[in-house]
């Protein structure tokens, strides 16, 4: 199968943003009885289970024979040639909150290779986007990291995993050590953060206890963007090993030498 990736990706942010602005609508109508819980601080509702139904139906219609790993098991998922990975709702308990941010992304995997990527922000119209071998783009505006090569008066996002391990309290604690030194920030949206990276808002990102359509698209995005991304071993199993370290490049071994700090 040939795939035309830029008309792809075109019918792709069409669909996220007519999606997305189901999630802007019902936001302001969620009422808290509508919100379930998965687990510990994890959030569900029927926004989510309902956006990805739309988002699987179209598409469906894009790229014949494709699976599907998704957030809610709306489709069951099947190893096929391409794949879609998608989350109809990332950041969920700012959702749920009425706060910001929140987004939708949606990858496209060839066997083992993330060829296609978007994550769109609902609230601040802010759609990023990728394809294989070109730069990627925010609204359409050439995107790119920035040359910051040290941790100090760097600009980080971090997240706090639901499952604290003792692993996650070293690296938290490794963190704390350098407030003094550089500004962070818990956003909770790892995709959207992801995407901070890969536009230069922040520096380098990292995180634990995600899941696949938590990074697919972002990591991806952020790669085209000339980052680089890597497990806490500064391996390649980010996008299945549910840890990521994202940065500009030239911070990276600074972030895994002094917060990651796996011994």
């Amino acid at each position: 199968m040939n795939l035309d990736l830029n008309i792809l990706l075109t019918q792709v942010s069409q669909t996220a943003k007519e999606i997305g602005s189901y999630l802007k609508n019902e936001q302001a109508n969620l009422k808290q009885s509508a919100i379930e819980m998965k687990g510990l601080r994890d959030y569900v509702s029927y926004v989510d289970k309902e956006a990805e139904k739309q988002l699987v139906v179209k598409l469906k219609d894009y790229v014949s024979d494709a699976g599907f790993l998704t957030e809610e098991d709306t489709v069951e998922y099947e190893k096929k040639e391409y794949t879609w990975i998608i989350d109809p709702l990332d950041g969920t308990s700012n959702y749920v909150h009425d706060l910001a941010p929140y987004a939708m992304s949606i990858a496209l995997m060839h066997k083992e290779e993330v060829i296609l990527g978007v994550v769109y922000d609902p609230l601040a119209d802010e759609m990023y986007t990728a394809i294989k071998n070109e730069k990627p783009r925010l609204n359409n505006n050439i995107i790119s990291v920035t040359d910051k090569d040290e941790i100090l008066n760097s600009f980080i996002g971090f997240g706090i995993p639901y499952d604290v391990t003792t692993e996650a309290r070293n690296i938290l604690s490794n963190t704390f050590k350098h407030f003094g030194n550089a500004s962070f920030r818990l956003k909770g949206s790892a995709a959207i953060e992801l995407c901070y990276v890969a536009s230069g808002r922040y520096d380098a990102y990292f995180h634990s206890d995600l899941s696949a359509w938590d990074v697919a698209a972002g990591a991806f995005i952020l790669q085209q963007a000339g980052g680089k991304v890597t497990d806490f071993r500064c391996g390649s199993n980010y996008i299945f090993g549910k840890e990521l370290v994202a940065t500009n490049s030239k911070l990276h071994n600074a972030i895994m030498k002094n917060i990651i700090n796996l011994r």
